[in-house]
């Protein structure tokens, strides 16, 4: 939470080393990290005799907690409350708080406020046992304890949360600790636009604005290990592939890419395209054709990283901008400077800087629409996504394999991208982490899933799920095949059934979801799963060719691929609208923020918690470490996972 509040505000609030408990009545405003009032609170300190720890909460009042420094106990509810483990020579005080509006709040003049003291640091305490996150983040945010903010704003996963936790008792236990802390006398809010919508803005215009790629890469810090072209033999050493790109120019500027959003982490990148030939390593020739095509400029693509895990990557940006009008609008909004100094006049021959280091990441008053049902929505497009892939590992509408193959054999995809092998640039990774060439870091996964399936991960791939649940015979020969792949039905007529069942396996509710739109597919069992699904998505012209499979009837192979390949191209589109109008702002916003969106009232619980309640559920080692929040039908997982960048720029 930084950004631009007066100097006077910046002055460290006088307090001592031992905070000065309300002695009867306070009050403090529940502020939220747009510097908004959320709630307004009337706070009440009790002080009770050990023997006396059972208390119940008056009507007047809405939450209380017990507060023991010398037993080290805070626990709150916002109902009676028993405490355990107090001694007769332990302090033993209540804090008793009482929701009012602010038009009463603001009358009670005589009252005096509070934000700075300990009851609020115990109300955020005692919220974030209880589960209710973003409170107790809105309680620390309103003790002006920028020192505790800074460092605990995006707590989401296990490890962080239990940080959190023991730094708010050791400031309540040991309060000398908070003389090293830096406490401001308000809120500091960044009132520039936020870089997500900078970011909208700039996808929006990018055909207007030019990069300058040497400053790009220069000042770029990898957000993974770097890769390098090639394989490597059985003693790590690298085979280079055959051929190798070249540049066609070496142009100072880059047009602006297109900005995508991760679909589970808080992650933007930038697809940068450079134009290429293909050139023969050995003899230096250029390849011009390939497959009956000519090749003489290809594109090479690269991500750049603008957002990792809810951190600025790219500091700033070094633009041409050749539109008055996108001039005008990124003036506007206080983006853009030249030699430190805002924007003037439009100018195409001026280089300026676009800085996205200075700006909050979102806007903190961002709503979300609904995500119920969205999980099984996804799941169920996916399942049908993965069959559909699974036919066509091999296969093209446009180029017969001939074709393929010489284009494998010169790198090219089936798309015609470049699509060479690649391996790290270590062969031991022990030795890259001890020589300083490799370092990790933790990310922050976030998943939407159901209180059946944790997210979508937990789907078999098509042909892994064909083995496991079923059996295929050629109809021609009656053969039961050994391996099943959804590929050699394009060339032999395959029937498929439900295999006998070990009872050593365990179905599982990822099971049951895919066991029915496979039978669905397959011809086994009709659910009207797989037409539910083309339709909602705009793919039901493959409709007609799978009525005609079900029934038994031929269908020319060059058909039913093209007729494939439409369908999942389909499913695909609409797969990515959902991520980009639903989920990834959703995500983005949790990952930015450490908050879960206000209205949806999920409550932070560990693994064992929600896998207690809800047994189908199942975990991996990662998973295990995460945070999840009930919301409705879905639960939103957040957890940790280990990754591995290169150092060097």
């Amino acid at each position: 939470m930084t950004g631009g509040t007066t100097p006077d505000n910046r002055a460290k609030s006088e307090r001592g080393s031992n905070p000065v408990l309300s002695n009867t009545r306070g009050k403090f405003t529940l502020y939220n990290v747009a510097g908004l009032g959320k709630a307004y609170y009337l706070v009440d300190t009790k002080v009770v005799n050990y023997a006396m720890v059972e208390e119940s909460l008056e009507k007047a009042y809405d939450y209380q907690v017990f507060l023991s420094k010398s037993a080290k106990i805070i626990k709150g509810s916002s109902g009676s409350l028993k405490v355990l483990g107090v001694e007769a020579e332990d302090d033993c005080l209540f804090y008793k708080y009482q929701q009012i509006t602010k038009e009463i709040y603001d009358k009670l003049i005589s009252v005096p406020v509070v934000q700075t003291d300990l009851s609020v640091l115990v109300f955020a305490r005692a919220n974030l046992d209880q589960g209710y996150l973003n409170t107790a983040k809105y309680a620390l945010v309103s003790s002006f304890d920028t020192t505790l903010t800074e460092k605990h704003a995006k707590a989401l996963t296990n490890v962080e949360i239990t940080e959190f936790a023991r730094d708010l008792e050791e400031a309540i236990f040991e309060p000398a600790i908070l003389d090293n802390h830096v406490f401001l006398n308000g809120i500091e809010v960044n009132k520039k636009i936020s870089l997500w919508s900078l970011i909208k803005l700039l996808e929006e215009d990018k055909s207007n604005i030019i990069i300058n790629f040497k400053h790009l890469r220069d000042n770029y810090q990898r957000q993974s290990a770097k890769r390098i072209e090639g394989t490597r033999d059985k003693d790590g050493k690298v085979i280079k592939p055959q051929l190798k790109t070249e540049h066609l120019d070496d142009a100072e500027y880059v047009q602006m890419g297109s900005v995508a959003v991760n679909h589970n982490t808080a992650t933007i990148n930038m697809l940068i395209t450079k134009k290429v030939k293909l050139v023969d390593t050995e003899r230096g020739n250029q390849i011009s054709e390939v497959a009956g095509m000519v090749v003489t400029e290809l594109n090479k693509f690269r991500n750049y990283t603008i957002v990792s895990d809810g951190e600025v990557n790219l500091k700033s940006l070094k633009v041409k901008i050749s539109s008055k009008k996108v001039f005008e609008l990124l003036k506007s909004k206080g983006v853009i400077t030249k030699n430190s100094s805002p924007a003037e006049e439009f100018d195409f021959r001026v280089e300026w800087d676009l800085r996205l280091d200075n700006l909050p990441l979102v806007d903190f008053d961002s709503s979300f629409g609904s995500i119920e049902g969205l999980f099984k929505e996804l799941a169920a497009i996916k399942i049908l996504s993965s069959i559909l892939s699974a036919h066509l590992q091999q296969e093209s509408a446009v180029y017969i394999h001939e074709q393929l193959e010489e284009m494998q054999k010169n790198y090219l995809s089936k798309s015609v991208y470049i699509n060479f092998p690649t391996t790290t640039e270590y062969s031991d990774l022990e030795e890259a982490i001890a020589s300083g060439n490799i370092n990790s870091r933790i990310v922050r996964k976030i998943d939407i899933g159901s209180k059946e399936i944790l997210n979508l991960g937990k789907l078999y791939s098509a042909n892994k799920f064909l083995n496991r649940l079923y059996e295929g015979y050629n109809q021609d020969t009656g053969e039961q095949l050994e391996k099943l792949s959804f590929d050699i039905t394009l060339n032999e007529n395959i029937i498929f059934g439900h295999k006998y069942l070990s009872s050593r396996l365990k179905l599982t509710k990822v099971d049951e979801l895919m066991r029915q739109i496979f039978d669905n597919f397959l011809g086994i069992e009709d659910h009207s799963t797989v037409v539910a699904i083309l339709l909602k998505t705009g793919a039901e012209a493959l409709l007609p060719i799978l009525q005609a499979r079900w029934r038994g009837e031929d269908i020319v192979r060059e058909e039913l691929v093209a007729a494939f390949l439409t369908a999942n191209n389909k499913l695909k589109e609409y797969t990515e609208k959902i991520y980009r109008e639903k989920v990834s702002p959703l995500v983005f916003y949790i990952g930015a923020t450490g908050l879960i969106s206000d209205h949806m009232d999920g409550i932070a619980e560990t693994a064992e918690a929600i896998g207690a309640k809800y047994g189908d559920l199942q975990f991996s080692k990662h998973e295990r470490q995460g945070t999840f929040f009930e919301v409705g039908d879905s639960i939103i997982s957040v957890y940790p996972k280990k990754e591995y960048y290169s150092t060097t720029v």
